[in-house]
């Protein structure tokens, strides 16, 4: 069965890796001398119930936006954290006047993009069909029906990716990472739990409704071939009738950085990938003097696959796949951190502590050393490329209206941005290194195996690691608990759990059969044994063979999307010769593996006992429950064309089939990515035809 895992990660990572984003190697083009962008001013005017209304004229387009954005400061959810995201996933489903059936055939009919959410809506459509999208967006704004069924999807949406971040080092440093450099106490640094979201209900989403949507705190945006005056009479006919009401502001402990850096750590066995987070809060929005001199100096510091971070530690070192900063704006605070992609940077566990080393001199060189002209010129010529091109978009319009009301900005902010980039100089980005870099009151959180802990001792201000369980709630570090059992012991422990080694080894034959879910797609597996040891194994998604391995007891093949090929010898054959069976692990010893007791461990709240096996340079961790003697998880690092990663494969739901227990839930993870697999069937000694496993 353990074979079948691997293959399947295997399979499913090439899939990704094809998919994979392409670095930024692009030769930049010199700049043309910049000029003033030709962004016209909003048109603004103020409905009576207090909605202010932006227009932006643009007669270059068939299309019209109407952005509707709220701006509320919402009270701390407290113990009913994800009341705001299951809001969103629950609001604007259905109205008072449309199913939700009529309402996506209505939005399908005029070819509307839009729809609402927490913080308001919007709607972007052709002209000619303007009328009938507002008539659809403030149908959903203004006469929701919360429906108990969109509520009960939301909240398994939620349980499902907080039971699934366990197992990926990335989420948790980030989750960690938000909770120490915002606090509990404001918004940013609130955290879901499992309890937190079982607290909320429907009524409360619907107070939230009631309590926080109004026009006197709205600001509409709208993008197109409008009049004023056609503005006016849409503004006043759709959005006039809106009731303004006196809307509670909710009062926050704005957060600071640690006087000194601290060093937090939570861990995750196992794991040969250790991700890394440097975060701090920092006073950083729009209304900054220096605010592109900053941005500037975050793209030449990390903003980019060109910039110092990522050459120094890819490029140079090849410890990760890319790291970046994020210097990023808040209305009240922004922040400094790491990233790649969705997740905290990830850097080979064995280089940990040289990977936050070789950031915080970075960092630092960012402070104390000049940029060249050459560095300067690349960061302005990379951001005014993505300015240009972000002014095609009705959306960025939209939000530009949206900024200079809300920061006070001058008029021509924005129609002047390339010159304010043009006129920037290292001094100028010197100047914002030592304001928003802070390496000294800042926050150093990894995710990683335990034994990387201590070398990072040295980069907390006061010489320890605090250690943190998930929901950032600090915990003691781990210890090792002196274990009186041998591997001999675990393994028949394990054999007795099941049923026995007489009624295991009465098993001739079984086939298993299992849905998959993986990447959002629904497949089977199906797994099949015979006495002495052959065995088949076909993995299909939406009805194409992945892979398919059969093993005769004396060729291995394999068939599928990475071709075909004939094994006699190998460690792939080897794997699949020692591993069939309904109960391998009988004959771990037998097949040459080595094993030890490693200590105790705790696998989703229960202690196992944390069994290594070695055979051929391959290490593979088992754990055993104390208490049952089930085997309750295993872990590999595997060999994709990602690199090394780490699998885990959680076994779960046994139960008895002809007098032997059998997992009938299987999940397999592996860098964010979950497979869960559900046994179906079960069939034990019906008498399999060789000709399966030909």
């Amino acid at each position: 069965m353990k074979k079948i895992i691997y293959s399947l990660l295997v399979l499913v990572y090439c899939a990704l890796a094809v998919n994979a984003q392409t670095l930024d190697r692009s030769i930049r083009p010199s700049a043309a001398p910049a000029k003033e962008v030709n962004i016209k001013d909003a048109q603004v005017f103020t409905l009576k119930n207090g909605l202010k209304v932006f227009l932006v004229e643009d007669k270059s387009t068939p299309l019209v936006l109407y952005s509707l954005q709220l701006d509320v400061k919402p009270a701390l959810e407290g113990d009913k954290v994800g009341l705001k995201d299951l809001f969103t996933e629950v609001f604007g489903k259905a109205t008072k006047n449309r199913s939700k059936e009529q309402l996506n055939k209505d939005i399908d009919l005029i070819g509307m993009r839009g729809g609402v959410h927490r913080n308001g809506g919007y709607a972007y459509v052709l002209k000619k069909y303007d009328e009938k999208a507002l008539d659809i967006m403030t149908d959903m704004l203004f006469n929701p029906v919360f429906l108990q069924e969109e509520f009960e999807l939301g909240l398994n949406k939620y349980k499902t990716a907080l039971a699934s971040m366990g197992d990926d080092p990335g989420q948790l440093t980030n989750r960690l990472a938000s909770a120490l450099t915002y606090g509990k106490g404001f918004p940013a640094g609130e955290l879901e739990t499992v309890e937190t979201l079982g607290n909320v209900k429907l009524s409360d989403l619907e107070a939230y409704y009631a309590a926080y949507f109004a026009p006197n705190v709205a600001r509409l945006v709208i993008v197109g071939d409008l009049s004023k005056k056609e503005a006016e009479k849409q503004a006043e006919k759709y959005f006039g009738k809106w009731q303004k009401k006196d809307v509670p502001v909710a009062q926050y402990t704005i957060p600071t950085a640690p006087a000194g850096r601290k060093v937090a750590f939570i861990n995750k066995p196992g794991a040969v990938q250790s991700a890394i987070d440097i975060c701090y809060p920092i006073a950083y929005n729009l209304s900054a003097t220096d605010y592109d001199a900053a941005a500037i100096m975050n793209q030449i510091l990390g903003g980019s696959g060109t910039a110092r971070l990522f050459m120094n530690l890819r490029e140079d070192k090849s410890w990760t796949y890319g790291v970046y900063s994020n210097l990023s704006a808040g209305e009240e605070i922004g922040s400094m951190s790491l990233g790649a992609g969705r997740n905290a940077a990830s850097v080979k566990a064995a280089a940990t502590d040289s990977a936050v080393y070789e950031i915080l001199k970075e960092f630092n060189r960012m402070i104390n050393e000049p940029i060249s002209a050459e560095e300067l010129k690349n960061a302005v010529t990379f951001s005014t490329g993505n300015f240009s091109r972000s002014l095609a978009s009705s959306e960025t319009m939209a939000q530009f209206a949206v900024n200079i009301d809300k920061y006070n900005l001058p008029k021509d902010y924005y129609r002047n941005y390339l010159k304010r980039l043009e006129a920037l100089t290292p001094a100028d980005i010197q100047a914002a290194a030592k304001k928003y870099v802070r390496p000294e009151n800042a926050w150093v959180v990894v995710t990683s195996d335990k034994q990387y802990a201590d070398g990072l001792a040295a980069f907390d201000a006061e010489g320890k690691v605090q250690w943190y369980d998930v929901d950032a709630n600090p915990i003691e570090a781990p210890k090792a608990q002196a274990v009186d059992i041998s591997a001999d012991d675990v393994i028949a422990n394990y054999v007795k759990a099941i049923g026995g080694k007489a009624a295991a080894e009465k098993v001739n034959d079984y086939k298993m059969v299992g849905e998959m879910q993986v990447m959002g797609q629904t497949g089977t597996i199906e797994m099949c044994f015979k006495k002495p040891n052959l065995s088949s194994n076909t993995m299909s998604l939406q009805g194409m063979v992945l892979q398919k391995m059969t093993f005769d007891g004396k060729t291995l093949r394999v068939s599928g999307m990475q071709g075909s090929q004939e094994l006699t010898e190998g460690k792939e054959f080897d794997a699949m010769k020692n591993n069939t069976g309904l109960c391998a692990e009988m004959n771990y010893a037998a097949n040459g593996y080595t094993l030890s007791v490693e200590g105790i461990e705790p696998v989703n709240d229960e202690e196992t006992y944390v069994l290594k096996l070695e055979k051929d340079g391959v290490t593979t961790t088992e754990y055993y429950s104390v208490q049952s003697g089930l085997k309750l998880r295993s872990a590999q690092t595997v060999q994709t064309p990602m690199g090394e990663m780490q699998s885990l494969t959680d076994y779960v739901d046994y139960r008895e089939v002809s007098g032997v227990k059998v997992p009938y839930s299987i999940k397999q993870s592996a860098m964010g990515q979950i497979i869960a697999t559900v046994i179906t069937t079960v069939e034990i000694n019906t008498g399999l035809d060789d000709a399966v496993f030909k």
